[in-house]
């Protein structure tokens, strides 16, 4: 598939925070006498990549070549999450570790398929300063040699100020495709961003909204705001992800365009926001047109919705699935009155 063809050329770099995504699975029969609590008898446990880590995971199954920057803490979670992604093919070689920092982790107790608790562990304080300074070193070095670059941030202290400023001179110097997720787009407006990509509650908070206008739809609304969007951010383009609606993606001088989402029969889904800044990220790089971008964005978010838990798209599911739609990359813009 043509389409696509070009991701295994490209170089990508990923910046963000690291995640352990951990699922322990079993089965529930009674209840704890100490609390009305089920007590589950774990029978299988999986660690996968989470957070930045499933973004660099992502553009790698997609078969680019992937160098991940980031951060995490000299524990044990951290040495779990370092061979989840050496099992998966992402070199460790510019993850970081810093002393006393405690590495960022998710924990999902499941019984019957269902997501029961989930507890967060890990630092969310900023980086010290001479990890920062090491991780500045390294972008100097990696961000000259990638063709994209994706910003996955959490806001757990790894996108620190000096480092949004550093990427911004480089950017400014070695310009790139240069992709944002980002709980805090504002603070990318001068970087030169080619895309961003907001999910709906984090575009609400961009346009100072904490619930829609009555009356109003969250597609309309969104339509209504979208030069607002691609100001406040500063970037090209915008794809505003709306998980059962599909997502909503605009650029600078182009009509808007519309995704629609594929019906899921299951509510364990996590990360397919990575996929899809992932796969969005190797097709604008690739020079495919932005409504085509999306759309090959949206059927790899698609795939693996369809699965359990954090997953990705392998490159062989983009392509087959491609081959299957390709009527859906005859769509016309999405039309605004």
């Amino acid at each position: 598939m043509s389409l696509i063809n070009a991701f295994n050329k490209l170089n990508v770099l990923v910046i963000g925070e690291a995640i352990l995504d951990s699922y322990l699975e079993g089965f529930s029969e009674r209840l704890c006498q100490e609390a009305p609590v089920p007590i589950v008898t774990l029978t299988h446990r999986q660690n996968v990549p989470g957070g930045a880590a499933n973004t660099a995971l992502n553009a790698r199954t997609l078969g680019a070549n992937v160098r991940f920057l980031s951060v995490i803490g000299d524990d044990l979670e951290g040495k779990i999450l370092l061979r989840a992604l050496l099992e998966h093919g992402v070199s460790q070689e510019y993850i970081l570790r810093q002393r006393l920092r405690r590495t960022l982790a998710k924990h999902r107790v499941i019984s019957a398929g269902q997501i029961l608790v989930r507890f967060d562990q890990g630092s969310t304080n900023a980086i010290d300063l001479e990890v920062e300074q090491r991780l500045i070193k390294d972008l100097h070095k990696l961000f000259p040699q990638s063709d994209v670059v994706i910003i996955s941030d959490y806001g757990y202290g790894i996108l620190t100020p000096n480092l949004i400023e550093a990427i911004a001179n480089l950017q400014q110097n070695f310009p790139k495709t240069l992709v944002v997720d980002s709980k805090n787009l504002a603070a990318y407006r001068k970087v030169g961003v080619t895309a961003v990509k907001p999910n709906y509650q984090e575009t609400m908070r961009l346009l100072g909204e904490s619930e829609l206008p009555e009356n109003q739809s969250r597609i309309s609304y969104i339509l209504q705001n979208r030069k607002q969007i691609l100001d406040i951010t500063g970037a090209k383009i915008a794809a505003v992800t709306l998980d059962s609606d599909g997502a909503l993606i605009f650029a600078q001088g182009n009509s808007p365009y519309r995704t629609f989402a594929q019906p899921i029969n299951h509510a364990n889904v996590t990360g397919a926001g990575d996929t899809f800044i992932s796969a969005l990220s190797l097709a604008l790089a690739s020079g495919n047109a932005v409504n085509v971008a999306a759309e090959i964005a949206s059927m790899a978010a698609a795939i693996v919705v369809a699965k359990q838990g954090t997953a990705t798209c392998s490159f062989a599911e983009l392509q087959q699935h491609l081959s299957s739609n390709l009527n859906r990359m005859k769509k016309t813009p999405l039309e605004v009155a």
